[in-house]
Protein backbone atom coordinates (compact mmCIF):
# COMPACT_ATOMS: atom_id res chain seq x y z
CA UNK A 1 0.00 0.00 0.00
CA UNK A 2 2.86 2.45 1.14
CA UNK A 3 4.43 1.43 -2.25
CA UNK A 4 1.26 2.39 -4.15
CA UNK A 5 0.86 5.66 -2.54
CA UNK A 6 4.26 6.82 -3.63
CA UNK A 7 3.84 6.09 -7.18
CA UNK A 8 0.08 8.20 -6.88
CA UNK A 9 2.32 10.83 -5.90
CA UNK A 10 4.99 10.78 -8.18
CA UNK A 11 2.77 10.50 -11.28
CA UNK A 12 0.68 13.18 -9.86
CA UNK A 13 4.14 15.37 -9.25
CA UNK A 14 4.95 14.16 -13.28
CA UNK A 15 1.60 15.70 -14.32
CA UNK A 16 2.10 19.85 -12.10
CA UNK A 17 5.56 19.90 -14.18
CA UNK A 18 5.03 18.88 -17.34
CA UNK A 19 3.39 21.66 -19.64
CA UNK A 20 0.12 21.27 -21.01
CA UNK A 21 0.97 20.86 -24.59
CA UNK A 22 2.64 17.50 -23.46
CA UNK A 23 6.27 18.35 -24.52
CA UNK A 24 8.11 17.55 -21.48
CA UNK A 25 11.29 19.27 -22.39
CA UNK A 26 11.94 22.56 -24.57
CA UNK A 27 13.40 22.30 -28.16
CA UNK A 28 15.63 24.53 -29.87
CA UNK A 29 15.16 26.16 -33.34
CA UNK A 30 17.38 28.30 -34.68
CA UNK A 31 15.37 30.47 -37.11
CA UNK A 32 17.31 32.96 -39.51
CA UNK A 33 15.37 36.12 -40.30
CA UNK A 34 16.69 39.63 -41.87
CA UNK A 35 15.66 41.46 -38.78
CA UNK A 36 12.63 42.94 -36.95
CA UNK A 37 10.42 44.65 -39.53
CA UNK A 38 7.24 43.89 -40.59
CA UNK A 39 7.78 40.94 -42.82
CA UNK A 40 8.69 38.96 -39.67
CA UNK A 41 5.61 40.07 -37.87
CA UNK A 42 4.23 36.44 -37.77
CA UNK A 43 7.02 35.34 -36.17
CA UNK A 44 7.86 38.36 -33.70
CA UNK A 45 4.20 37.45 -32.21
CA UNK A 46 3.97 34.20 -32.03
CA UNK A 47 7.38 34.38 -29.70
CA UNK A 48 6.42 37.25 -27.60
CA UNK A 49 2.91 35.83 -27.29
CA UNK A 50 4.17 32.05 -26.15
CA UNK A 51 2.77 30.55 -29.27
CA UNK A 52 6.32 28.75 -29.94
CA UNK A 53 6.67 28.14 -26.56
CA UNK A 54 3.70 26.47 -25.94
CA UNK A 55 4.42 23.62 -28.62
CA UNK A 56 7.37 22.59 -26.65
CA UNK A 57 9.73 25.23 -29.01
CA UNK A 58 12.52 27.51 -28.08
CA UNK A 59 12.41 29.80 -31.23
CA UNK A 60 15.43 31.56 -31.09
CA UNK A 61 14.89 34.54 -33.92
CA UNK A 62 18.57 35.21 -35.36
CA UNK A 63 19.45 38.21 -37.36
CA UNK A 64 21.25 38.10 -40.74
CA UNK A 65 21.30 39.31 -44.09
CA UNK A 66 18.56 37.67 -46.51
CA UNK A 67 20.65 35.58 -48.67
CA UNK A 68 22.80 34.64 -45.61
CA UNK A 69 19.61 33.25 -43.99
CA UNK A 70 18.86 30.44 -46.23
CA UNK A 71 22.15 29.34 -46.70
CA UNK A 72 22.37 28.74 -43.12
CA UNK A 73 18.99 26.75 -44.04
CA UNK A 74 20.81 24.76 -46.60
CA UNK A 75 24.04 24.31 -44.87
CA UNK A 76 21.82 22.63 -41.86
CA UNK A 77 22.88 25.83 -39.26
CA UNK A 78 19.48 26.93 -38.67
CA UNK A 79 15.73 24.84 -39.09
CA UNK A 80 13.83 27.60 -40.80
CA UNK A 81 14.70 31.08 -42.63
CA UNK A 82 11.81 33.76 -42.98
CA UNK A 83 12.77 34.56 -46.68
CA UNK A 84 10.65 33.55 -48.83
CA UNK A 85 11.27 35.73 -51.97
CA UNK A 86 14.92 34.25 -51.77
CA UNK A 87 14.36 30.90 -50.73
CA UNK A 88 12.27 30.38 -53.93
CA UNK A 89 14.97 31.94 -56.41
CA UNK A 90 17.76 29.36 -54.73
CA UNK A 91 15.21 26.62 -55.09
CA UNK A 92 14.05 27.46 -58.69
CA UNK A 93 17.48 27.19 -58.83
CA UNK A 94 17.78 23.76 -58.06
CA UNK A 95 17.94 24.19 -54.09
CA UNK A 96 16.59 21.83 -51.87
CA UNK A 97 14.33 23.94 -50.56
CA UNK A 98 10.52 24.83 -50.09
CA UNK A 99 8.65 27.61 -49.37
CA UNK A 100 5.51 26.25 -46.19
CA UNK A 101 4.15 29.73 -45.72
CA UNK A 102 3.70 32.96 -46.98
CA UNK A 103 2.79 36.09 -44.92
CA UNK A 104 2.89 38.56 -47.79
CA UNK A 105 2.10 38.04 -51.41
CA UNK A 106 2.59 41.94 -52.29
CA UNK A 107 5.12 44.36 -52.64
CA UNK A 108 5.19 47.14 -50.10
CA UNK A 109 7.29 49.05 -52.16
CA UNK A 110 6.48 51.89 -53.42
CA UNK A 111 8.38 54.45 -56.10
CA UNK A 112 9.01 57.81 -54.19
CA UNK A 113 9.90 61.28 -56.31
CA UNK A 114 10.39 64.50 -56.00
CA UNK A 115 7.08 66.81 -56.30
CA UNK A 116 7.82 67.81 -59.81
CA UNK A 117 8.00 64.06 -61.47
CA UNK A 118 4.60 63.71 -62.64
CA UNK A 119 4.65 60.47 -64.31
CA UNK A 120 6.88 57.94 -65.55
CA UNK A 121 8.02 59.22 -68.82
CA UNK A 122 9.37 62.23 -66.39
CA UNK A 123 11.99 59.43 -64.69
CA UNK A 124 14.17 58.96 -68.19
CA UNK A 125 17.93 60.61 -67.15
CA UNK A 126 16.46 60.37 -63.35
CA UNK A 127 18.94 58.97 -60.48
CA UNK A 128 16.37 56.69 -58.87
CA UNK A 129 17.64 54.67 -55.95
CA UNK A 130 17.09 50.77 -54.77
CA UNK A 131 18.81 48.81 -52.22
CA UNK A 132 20.95 46.88 -54.51
CA UNK A 133 21.45 44.42 -57.76
CA UNK A 134 18.88 42.21 -58.12
CA UNK A 135 17.25 42.48 -54.62
CA UNK A 136 13.18 42.72 -54.42
CA UNK A 137 13.17 46.45 -55.30
CA UNK A 138 15.29 46.30 -57.80
CA UNK A 139 13.74 43.72 -59.83
CA UNK A 140 10.13 45.29 -59.22
CA UNK A 141 11.30 48.67 -59.88
CA UNK A 142 12.99 47.06 -63.49
CA UNK A 143 10.39 44.87 -64.42
CA UNK A 144 7.79 47.81 -63.68
CA UNK A 145 9.63 50.21 -66.00
CA UNK A 146 10.26 47.50 -68.60
CA UNK A 147 6.29 47.10 -69.10
CA UNK A 148 5.64 50.78 -69.60
CA UNK A 149 8.71 50.89 -72.02
CA UNK A 150 11.21 52.25 -70.45
CA UNK A 151 14.67 50.47 -70.45
CA UNK A 152 16.03 50.45 -66.41
CA UNK A 153 19.35 49.68 -67.74
CA UNK A 154 19.68 53.09 -70.43
CA UNK A 155 16.85 55.14 -69.74
CA UNK A 156 17.07 55.82 -65.82
CA UNK A 157 20.15 55.55 -63.92
CA UNK A 158 19.33 53.00 -60.94
CA UNK A 159 21.57 53.01 -58.14
CA UNK A 160 22.41 50.82 -55.26
CA UNK A 161 22.36 52.46 -52.19
CA UNK A 162 21.38 50.36 -49.17
CA UNK A 163 19.23 50.51 -46.60
CA UNK A 164 15.62 51.87 -46.49
CA UNK A 165 16.90 54.80 -44.30
CA UNK A 166 20.28 55.75 -46.22
CA UNK A 167 17.51 55.59 -49.49
CA UNK A 168 15.48 58.58 -47.74
CA UNK A 169 18.56 60.27 -46.60
CA UNK A 170 19.45 60.46 -50.23
CA UNK A 171 16.55 61.46 -51.83
CA UNK A 172 16.04 64.07 -48.75
CA UNK A 173 19.20 65.89 -49.72
CA UNK A 174 18.81 65.82 -53.31
CA UNK A 175 21.58 63.25 -54.11
CA UNK A 176 18.80 60.91 -56.17
CA UNK A 177 15.61 61.95 -57.67
CA UNK A 178 13.51 58.64 -56.72
CA UNK A 179 13.94 55.75 -54.00
CA UNK A 180 12.17 52.52 -54.05
CA UNK A 181 11.37 52.54 -49.93
CA UNK A 182 8.96 50.72 -47.80
CA UNK A 183 7.24 51.80 -44.67
CA UNK A 184 7.82 54.13 -42.56
CA UNK A 185 10.55 55.66 -44.62
CA UNK A 186 7.66 56.33 -46.80
CA UNK A 187 6.18 58.49 -44.40
CA UNK A 188 9.32 60.63 -43.74
CA UNK A 189 10.27 60.81 -47.57
CA UNK A 190 6.02 62.36 -47.74
CA UNK A 191 6.29 64.49 -45.03
CA UNK A 192 9.50 66.03 -45.99
CA UNK A 193 7.34 66.92 -49.63
CA UNK A 194 8.08 64.30 -51.74
CA UNK A 195 5.37 61.96 -53.82
CA UNK A 196 4.30 58.35 -54.67
CA UNK A 197 4.73 57.65 -57.98
CA UNK A 198 3.83 53.85 -58.04
CA UNK A 199 2.76 51.98 -55.23
CA UNK A 200 3.34 48.38 -56.32
CA UNK A 201 0.94 46.74 -54.67
CA UNK A 202 -1.41 47.53 -56.67
CA UNK A 203 0.23 47.01 -59.59
CA UNK A 204 -0.70 43.40 -59.88
CA UNK A 205 2.93 41.55 -58.38
CA UNK A 206 2.83 38.68 -56.72
CA UNK A 207 6.09 38.26 -54.23
CA UNK A 208 6.43 36.59 -51.43
CA UNK A 209 7.80 37.82 -47.84
CA UNK A 210 7.77 37.03 -44.44
CA UNK A 211 7.18 33.17 -44.28
CA UNK A 212 8.31 30.26 -43.96
CA UNK A 213 11.65 28.32 -45.65
CA UNK A 214 12.81 24.86 -44.78
CA UNK A 215 15.26 21.85 -46.31
CA UNK A 216 13.60 19.16 -47.92
CA UNK A 217 15.36 16.83 -45.92
CA UNK A 218 14.13 18.34 -42.70
CA UNK A 219 10.17 17.86 -44.01
CA UNK A 220 11.42 14.74 -44.58
CA UNK A 221 13.16 13.43 -41.74
CA UNK A 222 11.34 15.77 -39.11
CA UNK A 223 7.79 16.22 -39.68
CA UNK A 224 6.96 16.85 -36.33
CA UNK A 225 9.09 19.76 -35.62
CA UNK A 226 7.51 21.40 -38.79
CA UNK A 227 4.35 20.56 -37.96
CA UNK A 228 4.91 22.27 -34.61
CA UNK A 229 6.61 25.29 -35.72
CA UNK A 230 4.15 26.13 -38.78
CA UNK A 231 1.35 25.70 -36.41
CA UNK A 232 2.90 28.59 -33.52
CA UNK A 233 4.10 30.44 -36.83
CA UNK A 234 0.08 30.31 -38.21
CA UNK A 235 -1.05 31.61 -34.92
CA UNK A 236 1.54 34.53 -34.89
CA UNK A 237 0.40 34.70 -38.59
CA UNK A 238 -3.53 34.99 -37.87
CA UNK A 239 -2.97 37.15 -34.82
CA UNK A 240 -1.20 39.55 -36.25
CA UNK A 241 -3.63 39.38 -39.37
CA UNK A 242 -7.18 39.58 -37.46
CA UNK A 243 -5.84 41.53 -33.83
CA UNK A 244 -5.15 44.98 -35.01
CA UNK A 245 -4.43 46.05 -31.20
CA UNK A 246 -2.17 43.10 -30.44
CA UNK A 247 -0.42 43.32 -33.88
CA UNK A 248 0.40 46.95 -33.43
CA UNK A 249 1.69 46.22 -29.84
CA UNK A 250 3.85 43.34 -31.03
CA UNK A 251 5.50 45.40 -34.12
CA UNK A 252 5.70 48.64 -31.33
CA UNK A 253 7.67 46.58 -28.80
CA UNK A 254 9.64 44.44 -31.62
CA UNK A 255 11.26 47.02 -34.21
CA UNK A 256 11.49 49.75 -30.52
CA UNK A 257 9.11 51.88 -32.28
CA UNK A 258 5.71 54.55 -31.42
CA UNK A 259 2.47 52.35 -31.42
CA UNK A 260 1.64 55.30 -33.72
CA UNK A 261 3.74 54.75 -36.05
CA UNK A 262 3.37 50.91 -35.94
CA UNK A 263 -0.32 51.66 -36.51
CA UNK A 264 0.71 53.35 -39.91
CA UNK A 265 3.01 51.08 -41.21
CA UNK A 266 0.54 48.10 -39.93
CA UNK A 267 -2.21 49.48 -41.73
CA UNK A 268 -0.37 50.16 -45.12
CA UNK A 269 1.19 46.30 -44.81
CA UNK A 270 -2.56 45.20 -44.20
CA UNK A 271 -3.79 44.87 -47.63
CA UNK A 272 -0.93 42.71 -48.58
CA UNK A 273 -1.34 39.93 -46.01
CA UNK A 274 -2.45 36.19 -48.10
CA UNK A 275 -5.98 35.44 -47.11
CA UNK A 276 -4.81 31.99 -44.68
CA UNK A 277 -0.67 32.07 -45.43
CA UNK A 278 -1.04 29.66 -48.46
CA UNK A 279 -1.11 30.44 -52.08
CA UNK A 280 -3.64 29.37 -54.64
CA UNK A 281 -2.10 27.10 -57.27
CA UNK A 282 -2.40 29.66 -59.91
CA UNK A 283 -0.76 32.38 -57.69
CA UNK A 284 2.30 29.84 -57.03
CA UNK A 285 2.67 29.24 -60.70
CA UNK A 286 2.57 33.59 -61.56
CA UNK A 287 4.89 33.92 -58.46
CA UNK A 288 7.57 31.39 -59.46
CA UNK A 289 7.56 32.52 -63.18
CA UNK A 290 8.45 36.41 -62.07
CA UNK A 291 11.35 35.16 -59.61
CA UNK A 292 12.75 32.93 -62.62
CA UNK A 293 11.89 35.65 -64.83
CA UNK A 294 13.94 37.94 -62.61
CA UNK A 295 16.49 35.78 -61.71
CA UNK A 296 17.17 35.08 -65.29
CA UNK A 297 15.94 31.31 -65.64
CA UNK A 298 14.67 29.79 -68.66
CA UNK A 299 12.88 26.90 -67.00
CA UNK A 300 10.38 27.27 -64.28
CA UNK A 301 10.23 24.10 -61.89
CA UNK A 302 6.74 22.33 -61.33
CA UNK A 303 5.73 24.42 -58.24
CA UNK A 304 5.53 21.19 -56.08
CA UNK A 305 9.00 21.63 -56.27
CA UNK A 306 9.02 25.09 -54.62
CA UNK A 307 6.08 25.13 -51.86
CA UNK A 308 4.52 22.87 -49.87
CA UNK A 309 1.47 24.17 -48.36
CA UNK A 310 0.35 21.22 -47.16
CA UNK A 311 1.93 22.17 -43.33
CA UNK A 312 -0.06 25.12 -43.15
CA UNK A 313 -3.44 23.15 -44.44
CA UNK A 314 -2.75 21.00 -41.36
CA UNK A 315 -2.55 23.28 -38.85
CA UNK A 316 -5.21 25.16 -40.20
CA UNK A 317 -7.27 22.31 -39.11
CA UNK A 318 -6.02 21.68 -36.02
CA UNK A 319 -6.66 25.13 -35.24
CA UNK A 320 -10.44 25.06 -36.23
CA UNK A 321 -10.77 22.12 -34.58
CA UNK A 322 -9.52 23.43 -31.12
CA UNK A 323 -11.71 26.17 -31.87
CA UNK A 324 -8.53 28.40 -31.51
CA UNK A 325 -9.16 32.17 -32.13
CA UNK A 326 -6.30 35.32 -32.40
CA UNK A 327 -6.14 36.57 -29.05
CA UNK A 328 -7.34 33.28 -26.85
Amino acid sequence: MQLIRRIVLFGMLIALVTPLTGYSQSRKVLVAMPGHTIAGLSFLTAKLNGYYAGEGLDAELIAMRAPTANLAVLSGSAEFSTVPLIGLTTALRGGALKVLLVHFDKPQHALIVKNDIQNLKLLRGKRIAVSGPSVIDDLLLREYLAANGIDGGRDVNILSIGSADTRVTSLISGAVDAAMIIAPYTFIAKDAGFRELVAFKDQDFLLPSGGIVARDETLRVDSALVDRFVRASLMGFLHSRDNRPGAIKALSKSVKIDEQVAAKIYDASRPTMTADGALSDDAQKKMAAFVAKSAGLKEVAPVDKLFDFSFVRKAQAALQAKGWQPGS
